[in-house]
């Protein structure tokens, strides 16, 4: 059995730093992008979208938990969509809505 030297974390830092760095600026265009789609969306729906983002193609994806919501929300994604865009000055127009439940908490 052989025993392997533990890693400092800074040299893991070091190492995986560019990634680390990328993960964390697609986290917060994450959250940029929810709150631009919360502060455009109808009262009726405030508070049901729980993450949007847009991937490589500009393609704007919201994710509710409730197919309800979903429904409710591909009605208003027309509307909704031009005001997401031009706040974050993305050229596309199209949108996607998935229905995924947030995950809760083990007790």
């Amino acid at each position: 059995m052989t025993s392997k030297k533990p890693f400092s974390i800074s040299s893991l830092l070091e190492l995986h730093g560019k990634r680390l760095g990328a993960l964390r600026a697609g986290a917060e265009r994450a959250r940029s992008t929810l709150s631009q789609v919360d502060a455009v969306l109808p009262a009726e729906l405030a508070g049901t979208v729980h993450a949007a983002s847009f991937d490589a193609e500009g393609v704007l994806t919201l994710v509710v938990d409730s197919g309800a919501f979903a429904t409710r929300l591909r009605y208003a994604l027309p509307e909704l969509l031009p005001k997401v865009l031009s706040d974050a000055g993305t050229p596309a127009d199209r949108g996607r809505i998935q229905v995924r439940p947030r995950a809760t908490p083990r007790a």
